[in-house]
């Protein structure tokens, strides 16, 4: 069965056992199982959230040392798209909520069936996303793999190009790594994965990226990594 790991962070813990008691009334029908992990501030949160990452943040916003929004941004700046709903009693955060990218902006006392509602929207969501998490030295990203150009095996760790900068994964060595990622990604080297659009030109033994990045084709895959590159820009032809 599908496992589905909700945050709650909210210094109310009153706010957190209704917010429990509804996810578990919304959940009771779903063809998942629904983890719930809790916290009382911002610092717990981040303390906790590299070796215990979730799916959704159930985020207040007015909190102690750390605000919701704080966390949020902390969150963006580090290119963690994790989703967010905000749940708080003020609505003068709400632009701010836009900044960040909340998945929605929810105001106390939480209204049942526009939270039934907002948590079915990102259900959707989530089952039309292949979005993946990568696990950094001391954080959790969630990652595109649309954005990723290619990815380097460096020892025993694995270098991950984004179309925006790169990031080193621990844990998680390159074969793995091609088994999470969709058929896009393909090997073209023991060490390298290429992303198929992301190649501007393949030779004999090297691929050269839109970014002009050179990475070396191996020539037992030239075959395979041309053939799917060919394939991957053939436009289908209508039958008729």
């Amino acid at each position: 069965m599908k496992l589905i790991r909700i945050a709650v962070c909210d210094d109310n813990e009153e706010q957190i056992v209704l917010l429990r008691r509804l996810l578990g009334e919304w959940s009771s029908d779903k063809p998942f199982a629904l983890v719930i992990d809790e916290y009382v501030s911002g610092e717990s949160f981040l303390f906790s959230y590299p070796d215990k990452p979730c799916d959704l943040l159930l985020l207040d916003i007015e909190m102690g040392k750390i605000s919701g929004m704080e966390l949020a941004k902390k969150l963006r700046a580090e290119g963690d798209m994790l989703p967010v709903i905000f749940i708080t009693g003020y609505s003068d955060y709400m632009n701010d909520g836009y900044e960040v990218e909340a998945l929605h902006y929810l105001l106390k006392p939480v209204d049942k069936e526009k939270f039934f509602a907002v948590l079915d929207r990102y259900i959707r969501r989530h089952n039309n996303e292949n979005d993946i998490m990568l696990k950094c030295e001391d954080k959790i990203l969630h990652v595109s793999p649309e954005t990723i150009e290619y990815c380097e095996a460096v020892g025993k760790k694995t270098h991950v190009h984004l179309s925006d900068g790169s990031i080193l994964i621990c844990g998680t060595g390159i074969n793995e790594l091609k088994n999470i990622l969709n058929e896009d990604l393909v090997f073209c080297h023991r060490s390298y994965i290429v992303n198929l659009r992301c190649i501007r030109s393949i030779g004999k033994s090297e691929i050269v990226l839109d970014s002009g990045t050179a990475i070396p084709l191996s020539r037992r895959l030239y075959k395979e990594v041309n053939d799917k590159f060919i394939s991957f820009y053939t436009i289908p032809k209508s039958k008729h």
